[in-house]
């Protein structure tokens, strides 16, 4: 790995390197890491993560910063019911603040979400003092906004991407053709700048039947997917046509064939395997969502249902808030959530495999209760064929 930064922990180091890969090393990494431009990763990798808990990192790998709440579309999905902007959304000074602070404790990676970011005249300037601050950035955005005269000015030191929103079967006013089409132009766009990225699909019970067809072609044209089922969340309350369920198990399944063969893990990743080792979810721990105000939550979902709120960067500097408001949702672990006591995805997983729905505020909605299972029973049903894998 050729190393861009490290950071010190209880079990030793973080580490990221220069196309923004993840790993985990031993302490006695240390003065390699302090002298070295690169680090033999299975050399110092550690044969078991030994985690105290409650735990969190010194700074989370992921940070999903939003930079408004304002959008030009209404996606009937959208988690965060965006729309309309914030009540005293910070202005571009406000954001280079947080940066700075983020920078300061060796966050790693920055994700510029929405609303839409595009719809900021600023928010170019914003990106661009992202990645001079040494953060991997990569832009949420449904796409509809960008022009060449954009990207054209985004300063990129190979260090920002782009996710881009599959617009079909969102109830966004396109059609499922349309919003391929709108994909394949977006992403040629992204491209023709020299940026990555990649595709992220929301799965509703509107596009579902055009799902292989899009991941077809993103194999064939080597685009990164994420695929995501729809959740009851946000605006999707009121969307319930949109959501899958026990019948649509079988067509979801089906997948273009490929090999990963990507020779890295990824933050995403590592949050996961951290996750899996501590037996916790990654919200306040390994992982920050900070709103557009000012708020700061452990994660996405948490913010659009208003549950766990850390305070406001307004009134303390981000490390103040990440060392000691997340005590609640930290003391939460895997054993805390009823619904486990019977369930076979808790019961009986394949080793490495672990269900990633013990969610509080995704059990609030389903159960009311935080502390019974974030897990619909379609999800529960397509995971004993679908488990996340560390």
């Amino acid at each position: 790995m050729l190393l861009s930064n490290f950071r010190q922990e209880e079990f030793g180091y973080t580490v990221v390197g220069s196309r923004g890969e993840m790993a985990i090393v031993t302490p006695e990494a240390k003065n390699h890491l302090r002298i070295g431009k690169s680090l033999d990763i299975d050399k110092y990798k550690p044969r078991k993560l030994r985690i105290s808990l409650p735990f969190h990192l010194k700074a989370p790998l992921v940070t999903m910063v939003e930079v408004t709440k304002k959008c030009n579309l209404r996606c009937g999905h959208c988690y965060l019911d965006a729309g309309e902007p914030r009540e005293n959304e910070m202005d571009t000074e406000g954001i280079y603040r947080v940066l700075d602070e983020l920078k300061e404790i060796k966050a790693f990676h920055i994700l510029i979400t929405g609303g839409e970011p595009f719809v900021r005249s600023d928010i170019v300037d914003i990106i661009n003092y992202a990645q001079k601050c040494g953060f991997f950035v990569q832009i949420i955005t449904n796409g509809t906004l960008l022009s060449d005269t954009l990207l054209s000015q985004i300063e990129d030191r190979g260090r920002v991407s782009f996710a881009i929103t599959y617009l079909g079967g969102l109830q966004a006013g396109f059609s499922n053709d349309e919003a391929f089409t709108l994909l394949k132009k977006k992403i040629a766009l992204i491209r023709s700048h020299e940026f990555p990225v990649m595709c992220w699909y929301c799965v509703t019970k509107l596009n579902l039947d055009k799902k292989l067809e899009i991941h077809q072609w993103c194999v064939d044209n080597n685009v990164d997917t994420n695929h995501q089922d729809v959740m009851p969340i946000g605006r999707c309350r009121g969307n319930i046509a949109l959501l899958l369920d026990i019948n649509d198990i079988e067509k979801n399944l089906e997948e273009a064939e490929e090999d990963d063969e990507r020779d890295y893990r990824s933050a995403f990743d590592m949050c996961y395997i951290l996750e899996h080792s501590a037996r916790v979810c990654k919200g306040g721990r390994t992982f920050a969502y900070i709103c557009s105000n000012g708020d700061v939550y452990p994660c996405s979902n948490c913010a659009a249902e208003k549950l766990f709120l850390a305070g406001n960067l307004n009134e303390s500097p981000f490390l103040d808030l990440w060392e000691d408001s997340f005590k609640d949702i930290r003391g939460i672990t895997w054993d805390d959530f009823k619904g486990c006591k019977t369930c076979e995805l808790h019961l009986n997983p394949a080793p490495g495999q672990f269900c990633k729905l013990r969610c509080p505020p995704f059990s609030k909605i389903l159960y009311g209760d935080p502390l019974y299972c974030g897990a619909t029973e379609y999800a529960k049903a397509i995971s004993t064929r679908r488990f996340y894998e560390v």
